[in-house]
């Protein structure tokens, strides 16, 4: 006797979202692919292996999807803040520049450094820098908009991208993120319009000259999120680590 239509449907939905979870839980397309063909092999033998198989086959169609997308998630993230990062930024970067140029629209490119994050480390741990770091990205979180977007490239290295904004409203929304109070954070940032260039790494390489100039002169020039802590000194120009490159420079977390 046949299956109600319902119930046929319901059980799909159920072997559907199993194996999706499944496929989340492995985040690995060839683990899954590997495990359900070697179920697909066991079921063959069965009485009623047929249709065992394209259930299996259902299975194996939904678990690698679900674990490329879990892969895909995972290259563009950074694992200890949840937020994008730098093989995103140079992703999304190039395409909101084509964006904002078809449309003649500003984009603001802000690099931000966390203020005394090496002191905190040194003195409380990583455990207790980790805890910055994650502040520091809630801060940002709520203070952007749903169309800005946060990366760290590393360390204590953070680049905000504010499409479709001019420099005054990029210092309204740091002026916003300073209302949230500490962790501490130095900035500078980088218009696509008044710098008259598309290249991301001369935008990088400007906003975080204006970044290290905020250090340096201990004013809100082009943005400074407070006080420095006393263990947080001017950074001179022969330490200063250009965020512009390609490739992660040496960090202290």
């Amino acid at each position: 006797m046949p299956r109600p239509a319902g119930t046929i449907a319901a059980r799909r939905r159920a072997l559907d979202s199993a194996a999706s979870r499944w496929g989340a839980r492995l985040a690995s397309p060839s683990l899954a692919v590997e495990q359900l063909l070697l179920l697909r092999h066991l079921t063959t033998s069965e009485p009623d292996g047929e249709r065992l198989g394209r259930l299996v086959d259902r299975a194996l169609l939904v678990a690698t999807r679900t674990a490329t997308d879990e892969l895909q998630v995972a290259a563009f993230s950074d694992p200890l803040t949840g937020c994008s990062n730098r093989r995103a930024f140079e992703r999304d970067i190039e395409r909101e520049l084509a964006r904002c140029a078809r449309a003649e629209l500003d984009l603001c490119v802000i690099a931000v450094d966390i203020d005394g994050l090496k002191a905190v480390n040194d003195s409380q741990g990583h455990a207790a820098g980790d805890r910055v770091l994650l502040q520091v990205v809630e801060t940002f979180r709520r203070a952007m908009r749903s169309l800005d977007s946060v990366y760290r490239l590393g360390g204590d290295e953070f680049v905000l991208l504010l499409p479709d904004t001019s420099t005054d409203d990029a210092a309204t929304v740091m002026s916003r993120m300073e209302q949230f109070g500490p962790p501490a954070f130095s900035w500078g940032v980088a218009s696509y319009v008044s710098s008259g260039t598309n290249d991301v790494a001369l935008l990088l390489a400007e906003a975080d000259d204006a970044l290290y100039d905020a250090k340096r002169s201990g004013k809100a020039k082009v943005g400074d999120s407070g006080p420095r802590p006393p263990d947080s000194p001017d950074v001179p120009d022969s330490e200063r680590r250009p965020i512009s490159r390609i490739g992660v420079p040496e960090h202290d977390t």
